[in-house]
């Protein structure tokens, strides 16, 4: 995400859109994350189990 010093009232009505978007983007990002995580911990999963039997690289 840019970090924008400009005050709203100084931004162009498509900078605004643009920085809109952009913290919905990233909110959005963080809420499926935490989605993610929770799932995982209830399932007792993690993003790098594997069987012992099968190596990483295939």
């Amino acid at each position: 995400m840019s970090s924008n010093a400009l005050s709203p009232d100084r931004m162009s009505a498509a900078e605004r859109l643009t920085e809109i978007g952009e913290i919905l983007a990233a909110g959005l990002i963080r809420l499926r994350a935490r989605q993610r995580e929770a799932e995982a911990r209830r399932s007792g999963e993690s993003s790098l189990d594997f069987p012992a039997d099968q190596s990483v690289h295939g």
